[in-house]
């Protein structure tokens, strides 16, 4: 699983003005790599609307958004931290705005897989200090070698 993770498919700084915006932009850079086909954005958009994937953990928010497998071409994780934040949904009450600076775009094939892989993301990113140092590095061979030293 640590080859999900690749520093092209780490972002820092990334700028979008809400979350619509933040799946088109995102999902045209991963179109334009062939990591994902087109029908990608408007399937990861309409799952979002069903499907919130904001986590509140308390003090810090992230999202985890992901959609069908059949849209992807090659797995892996796009991890994106925001310059300003993005409003998601939280995805256990689709009740509440979340603020959240940091996002994962699983890219899974297989269903099952997917499943496994957002609960050992969740469980990773729930620990505030892993969330404090991807959020404080400033280059992305740093935030690599944390998801990659810790998933």
């Amino acid at each position: 699983m640590k080859d999900y993770f690749k520093e092209e498919n780490v972002f820092l700084k990334f700028e979008a003005e809400n979350r619509d915006e933040f799946f088109s932009k995102i999902g045209e850079i991963l179109l334009e790599k062939k990591y994902v086909k087109k029908e990608f954005i408007a399937s990861i958009k309409e799952r979002e609307k069903s499907y919130p994937t904001g986590l509140n953990f308390g003090e810090y928010n992230i999202a985890i958004p992901h959609t069908n497998p059949e849209f992807v071409n090659e797995e892996g994780i796009v991890a994106v931290r925001l310059k300003n934040p993005v409003i998601f949904r939280d995805m256990g009450m689709d009740e509440n705005d979340l603020e959240v600076l940091l996002v994962f775009v699983l890219l899974i094939k297989k269903g099952e897989e997917q499943v496994n892989t957002l609960m050992k993301l969740m469980s990773l990113l729930e620990k505030k200090d892993i969330y404090e140092k991807l959020i404080k590095s400033e280059e992305k061979e740093s935030i690599l070698k944390i998801l990659k030293e810790n998933f």
